[in-house]
């Protein structure tokens, strides 16, 4: 899984390093967000309000944009659509909530009483989309402009769980039973590093402080293609998809070159 990471990241970068050698008059921007991340795995109950608001952590990320807008030859692929570059960190700590970790049974105690952590990095790229002509939404100050994007990236997590009760997690007397082992299957909980790749999407707003300074606003989602980044993928019908996390940052971004 690692090689194949590494595979296609690094087509992704030649492909960026293409990009930018066939153009001309490029405008490199870096831009820096933080921001809550709600991460949804196997922790809590699926589509609920207290496991979304509970199961959030912080996260940062920085960007690096290719603004091909300035070029010669003008198209409105480079005067609309910028080329994105990401480096994310999150942590999250997690808790089970939802009506099975509320009640007065042993087995809801078990769930009380198991908690995660969740240190992410990950790496990508992708297009973002400018609902404005981006040279003419940077030759106004005070102006604002919708975008969207999406992109292609690799999370390298770093998972840990435990129990407060006594004993290791994984044993019949601390444990839910969708954690617990079966014969044949692969063990549910796990503390090992994982990695795979992500899909991820953005929606936002950015808003024009001057010739170098720009601020934003965005909402990001990213899917990723493995059910462990928590360390968690319990046994059972109710485990029908992958792990994914919703983000919400608010940043700044800075041109270091002037746009002609």
């Amino acid at each position: 899984m690692i090689n194949r990471l590494f595979i296609i990241l690094f087509i992704l970068i030649i492909l960026s390093i293409t990009v930018q050698t066939n153009a001309q008059n490029i405008v490199h921007e870096i831009g820096l967000g933080v921001g809550p991340v709600s991460f949804r795995g196997d922790y809590g109950e699926r589509q609920d309000s207290e496991t979304n608001l509970g199961n959030t952590g912080f996260g940062i990320n920085l960007s690096h944009y290719l603004n091909f807008a300035y070029d010669y030859n003008g198209s409105y692929f480079k005067e609309h659509f910028k080329l994105r570059t990401h480096m994310l960190f999150q942590n999250i700590n997690l808790k089970h909530y939802g009506r099975y970790a509320e009640s007065s049974s042993a087995n809801a105690a078990k769930l009380r009483a198991m908690y995660g952590e969740v240190i992410a990095f990950e790496v990508g790229t992708g297009l973002q989309w400018h609902y404005k002509n981006i040279k003419t939404y940077e030759r106004y100050f005070n102006a604002m402009t919708p975008y969207a994007g999406f992109g292609l990236g690799a999370i390298f997590s770093y998972p840990y769980n435990d129990t407060s009760l006594p004993g290791n997690l994984g044993s019949v007397t601390n444990t839910f039973p969708t954690f617990l082992p079966h014969s044949g299957e692969k063990d549910p909980i796990s503390n090992d590093f994982d990695s795979a790749l992500t899909l991820n999407f953005q929606v936002g707003a950015q808003y024009r402080l001057d010739e170098k300074n720009d601020v934003f606003a965005e909402l990001r989602w990213h899917f990723f293609n493995s059910d462990f980044i928590d360390g968690l993928s319990p046994i059972g019908n109710q485990n029908k998809s992958n792990d994914w996390s919703a983000w919400f940052s608010i940043g700044y971004v800075y041109y270091f070159d002037s746009p002609k």
